[in-house]
């Protein structure tokens, strides 16, 4: 079913926003560090093997390269920066507001690559591994700024339904008109980048994965000109 990987992020965000409601700040740190840490060695084997469905590795590379040289242009990763000292100043100043928490939470969920890829993969009939790693991502996060922001954070889950929705459906449409090899090239472009943010949850690496983020749009594109030769 088309839409379902949204559908269960979505519920992931409001049941995690409730529970931190109820549990409050009693979550200790190092349980939550070592949680992410397993959910990071998840999020890199499903980057190894979602990039294994890529075929054509020299239009990969060519879009990650190109994509990595636009995004470094446009400084997308530098915005997204921007964008997290303005979700900070957030969680400083509006504890236990609505507002706030809503949209403190709202952001952080929708402008992550996997909302991006996780969306295209369900769109494309390649099922929603993507979006349910970023499920249990957002659903532990969700847990911690429920505690903290209030009940604004579990009504971030509307936006968030409509944004990977919106991107699933259309998605859904391209996956009807394009070629296999195509499909196989976002897919393998789409899974280095989840590899890259697996590293860098572990802190083993800085890979600006924001800027890399067009190859998702050049690689598919190599694909194609390549095969017309």
């Amino acid at each position: 079913m088309i839409g379902m990987g949204t559908l269960i992020n979505s519920a992931a965000i409001v049941l995690g926003g409730l529970a931190g409601l109820v549990l409050g700040a009693r979550l200790q740190e190092k349980t939550s560090e070592t949680v992410m840490q397993a959910l990071a060695l998840v999020t890199i084997f499903l980057g190894i093997e979602t990039a294994f469905k890529g075929e054509n590795m020299v239009a990969i590379l060519l879009g990650l390269v190109v994509g990595g040289m636009v995004g470094e242009a446009l400084r997308l990763e530098t915005h997204l920066e921007n964008l997290g000292k303005y979700v900070e100043g957030k969680l400083k100043a509006g504890k236990g507001n609505f507002a706030a928490g809503f949209v403190t939470a709202t952001i952080l969920y929708v402008v992550g690559p996997m909302a991006i890829l996780g969306s295209i993969e369900d769109g494309i009939g390649f099922g929603y591994k993507i979006l349910l790693t970023k499920s249990a991502l957002d659903g532990l996060s969700s847990i911690a700024f429920g505690a903290s922001l209030g009940i604004g954070v579990p009504f971030a889950a509307v936006p968030v339904f409509i944004y990977q929705g919106t991107i699933t459906l259309i998605a859904s449409f391209f996956g009807d008109v394009a070629s296999a090899s195509v499909i196989a090239a976002v897919s393998g472009c789409g899974g280095l980048l989840i590899l890259a943010m697996g590293l860098n949850m572990l802190k083993l690496t800085k890979i600006r994965v924001t800027n890399l983020l067009p190859g998702i749009v050049f690689a598919p594109i190599f694909t194609w000109f390549l095969g017309l030769l």
